[in-house]
């Protein structure tokens, strides 16, 4: 819409349930490799600096992009209601 000032209720809504699928899917992919790191049978150095280091900083970096992701779908879902409250006035 030319002009338009605000935002479709709809498509934010339709962008909040994105996001919190995305969120979804990192949470499960990250939980499944984490139980996965801890069990594999691996030793040595190198398995010590992956499981030691290497994971746990993915894990803390895919943690960031959940908080983030989360910080974003409440930001949408304020605005989405904000819109629906100034429309119905």
């Amino acid at each position: 819409m030319a002009g338009m000032i605000g935002n479709d209720p709809q498509d934010m809504a339709d962008l909040v349930s994105k996001l919190a699928s995305a969120i979804d899917q990192i949470s499960h992919a990250m939980s499944s490799i984490d139980g996965k790191a801890n069990s594999v049978q691996w030793a040595g150095p190198d398995a010590t600096r992956f499981k030691g280091s290497q994971w746990p900083a993915s894990k803390q970096q895919l943690n960031r992009v959940i908080s983030d992701l989360n910080d974003v779908k409440t930001l949408v879902s304020k605005q989405r209601q904000q819109q629906l409250d100034t429309s119905a006035n």
